[in-house]
């Protein structure tokens, strides 16, 4: 059991962890991306705050990972964790879509 803020949630079981890393390493090749990327971390981050909140199909959390939107500036970049190579170029067009 994990407890932060005084709220217990369980940890994740090793099948869960095996559906998750499934689901972003999935993302990782869609955005040519490395795993250990600050932009695959983010996602990471999000893909399970979306477990916790109940979704556990891999279908639907793949699909919503497709819809994160990555902000460069936000993301803490070190020379020996490369962005995604469309990291950049997503965060343009949703800017555009939306404006």
């Amino acid at each position: 059991m994990i407890q932060h803020s005084g709220i217990t949630k369980p940890g994740l079981q090793p099948d869960d962890v095996a559906m998750l890393t499934t689901v972003l390493e999935g993302w990782c090749q869609e955005n040519s991306c490395v795993i250990a990327s600050p932009a695959a971390e983010h996602v990471a981050r999000e893909l399970v705050s979306w477990f916790e909140c109940g979704i556990r199909d891999k279908h639907k959390l793949a699909g919503l990972m497709r819809h994160v939107h990555l902000d460069p500036e936000d993301l803490l970049i070190t020379s020996d964790a490369p962005l995604c190579a469309t990291a950049h170029e997503n965060a343009g067009r949703a800017e555009r879509h939306d404006g």
